[in-house]
């Protein structure tokens, strides 16, 4: 008898109906799944807001405690896509309540709330996964493919900038992303922390950052000025234990940039080069083949992702479509779904989340003493 995972989804904002869409589409994109996914709960502090996502989408009930989700035995797993600050109580809450745990990145709001989060699943019966969908993308995984095989050799240098441009306009009212829970460290340079660092397979040894506040304060929703702001852009350069160094940059000020994120890795082997806004196409470059005359068959080559996810993914839309960020989103909650139905470890894990927490935090502190710090 195939597996049915009931789903209590805790928090009504962008994130909420985006795990919402993951999970309602994954009949259609992984139709040999060994697992079916039902959503049961949906929970806001508006509680017209869940009420209004139970009738539109499909939800058996509302409410505005997420406690009542955690309680009920229909409930196998809960998404967590609430602000930054309350991740910890809530998904602490949840592995005691035995549930299975996705939640949105980052995990915590500073390394010490990692670690609590982390002693809490200790024993727990639930597995849990950050959702961190960049990881998802056929040409991301492809790419890390490339480099667990040694096709990049050694790594030398390796770049990634995200960049958006939400926060250029000092009318705007501001969010919770742009107070102190959040910033663009916690937000945009969490996925390009992560993405870097799961790609090369390694931590680096010590960082350097430098931030920036573009305004001083911002009007916020109530018609208030707020002057306690998180950074717009934050600079980060890494150094591995070899001594390569990187960069990484995060930004909601670069004006022209809807959602734009470039990365590019070079080894003594060979590089790769991926930017979101091509998303289906890797380009590789192999540097193990010969210099020739006109060139002989060395340059970068565009490999065909596209679509083409392993089975049970990968047959509709047809594989050779393009992918879009949702089309990421959808397997990071089917691969987090597949774990917990096949009783395996998902990644990302908590401990790598924690990891990362541990890294932005090294980040945060060398902006703050504009100086190298350790990252151990």
């Amino acid at each position: 008898m195939m597996k049915t995972i009931g789903i209590g989804v805790i928090g009504w904002g962008f994130m909420g109906r985006t795990h919402t869409l993951a999970v309602r589409s994954l009949p259609l994109f992984y139709p040999d799944a060994p697992f079916r996914a039902r959503l049961v709960g949906v929970c806001s502090r508006t509680v017209e807001k869940a009420e209004k996502a139970r009738d539109e989408l499909g939800f058996e009930y509302a409410t505005g405690d997420y406690r009542v989700l955690l309680g009920d035995p229909r409930i196998d797993a809960v998404s967590i896509c609430t602000p930054n600050d309350q991740h910890e109580a809530m998904v602490i809450d949840a592995l005691k309540a035995g549930k299975h745990v996705y939640v949105d990145k980052p995990l915590a709001v500073d390394y010490p709330s990692a670690r609590r989060i982390l002693a809490a699943a200790e024993g727990a019966k639930g597995r849990a996964q950050l959702a961190l969908h960049n990881r998802f993308f056929t040409a991301t995984m492809r790419a890390k493919q490339l480099v667990d095989e040694g096709r990049l050799g050694d790594i030398l240098t390796f770049t990634c900038r995200y960049l958006h441009s939400g926060s250029i306009d000092p009318q705007k009212p501001m969010g919770w992303k742009q107070g102190r829970g959040g910033g663009v460290l916690l937000d945009l340079g969490s996925h390009a922390l992560d993405l870097v660092t799961w790609l090369i397979g390694q931590q680096p040894k010590e960082v350097l950052c430098a931030e920036n506040t573009l305004y001083p304060e911002r009007p916020t929703r109530e018609g208030g000025l707020c002057r306690d702001i998180a950074e717009d852009h934050a600079l980060m350069l890494l150094r591995l234990n070899s001594g390569a160094l990187g960069t990484v940059e995060a930004s909601k000020i670069t004006a022209g940039a809807g959602d734009v994120m470039y990365l590019e890795i070079t080894g003594t082997k060979g590089a790769i080069r991926w930017n979101l806004e091509d998303p289906g196409w890797l380009e590789f470059y192999d540097n193990t083949l010969p210099e020739a005359d006109l060139g002989g068959m060395r340059g970068y080559t565009r490999i065909e992702c596209v679509g083409r996810y392993p089975a049970p993914g990968g047959s509709f839309l047809p594989p050779k479509n393009a992918v879009g960020w949702e089309r990421a989103h959808m397997h990071c909650y089917f691969s987090f779904l597949d774990c917990v139905a096949g009783d395996r470890a998902p990644s990302p894990s908590l401990e790598e989340g924690a990891r990362l927490q541990k890294l932005m935090d090294r980040l945060a502190e060398s902006a703050g003493k504009r100086a190298w710090v350790s990252v151990e």
